[in-house]
């Protein structure tokens, strides 16, 4: 039988076998992870072509074929899972939703030291730029009472939750907004968690005593200044097919963990350990250091120092 014959007979196979599966049960499997395998098809591909041997030729097409369909098939049931629970589209200028500005304060108390800030929301521009007198202090442009904010102190700790009630919805229309730009107190220091979807994200933490940020977004751009305030910095980033732009001071030491083997990178005076790793040439002695960990898909990541 020849190759070809097997590959494509395969692949029909087993994707059809997984649709009818489907269609009567619940397959529970990583299917974001999966769909990354797609690059071993080629691998696969590439070797069955090197290798004269008839049957060698015909197990790696059947293994590439059957890969295969297991990536088209993790992203069709990831494109339906984000259809049905992360977004909905609207059109026009709906008269049923009230756009406003709102805005949010919660007071300091001298007596904190460690602060938390948890970020959830779906598409729209995030910003981080000032400081305030206040523990935070927030406006919100966009859908009236879409976002929410509560706080939980506990004796020298508080935690901001401010979250997006119906992230799940995408508008376009010509009076459609979706904004918001926080300012924190430089007072406490901050861990900060952000779980974001298809949004623009800026934030200035220069005058921030960050400790660490985690940031969990889809198909985003972001920029994050980070500042020299606190030792060590831990920035850690988890994206889709992003736009990825951090910034660490010159005296900071910084050290590049990445996964991202089909991403373009830019990291300005950086020597480069191994495929993976990155590091400044002061990162042993430098006093202020700063660990930055991507895991994306194909994306553009820029890290530069200032």
């Amino acid at each position: 039988m020849k190759t070809s014959h097997i590959f494509w007979g395969l692949l029909f196979i087993v994707l059809g076998l997984l649709v009818l599966i489907n269609n009567f049960t619940s397959i529970f499997m990583d299917w974001a992870t999966i769909w990354k395998l797609w690059p071993l098809v080629v691998v696969l591909l590439g070797l069955s072509i090197l290798i004269k041997h008839k049957y060698g030729k015909s197990v790696i097409a059947g293994l590439a074929a059957i890969i295969l369909a297991f990536a088209i098939f993790a992203s069709f049931k990831t494109a339906a899972n984000l259809v049905n629970h992360d977004f909905n589209v609207v059109f026009g200028d709906d008269a049923d939703y009230e756009y406003t500005t709102t805005e949010f304060t919660e007071q300091y108390d001298s007596t904190l030291m460690f602060a938390t800030l948890n970020f959830d929301a779906g598409a729209g521009e995030f910003n981080i730029s000032k400081t305030t007198e206040n523990l935070i202090a927030a406006t919100a442009e966009g859908m009236k009472h879409n976002f929410k904010l509560t706080r939980f102190d506990s004796d020298s700790s508080t935690k901001i939750d401010l979250s997006m009630r119906q992230k799940s919805i995408f508008r376009f229309g010509e009076n459609y907004k979706n904004n918001i730009d926080v300012a924190l107190n430089p007072k406490p220091v901050w861990d900060m968690n952000f779980d974001v979807g298809a949004a623009s994200m800026d934030f200035d933490l220069t005058e921030i005593k960050t400790k660490k940020i985690d940031v969990d977004m889809g198909a985003a751009s972001i920029k994050i200044k980070l500042g020299s305030l606190y030792p060590e910095i831990k920035l850690n980033v988890d994206a889709g097919a992003s736009d990825i732009n951090v910034f660490v001071p010159k005296e900071s030491g910084c050290k590049i963990l990445t996964d991202g083997a089909l991403s373009s990178k830019h990291f300005s005076d950086f020597e480069k350990i191994d495929s993976d790793n990155y590091e400044t040439e002061n990162f042993k002695v430098a006093a202020n250091k700063v660990y930055i960990e991507i895991d994306c898909g194909v994306s553009s990541i820029s890290v530069e120092r200032y």
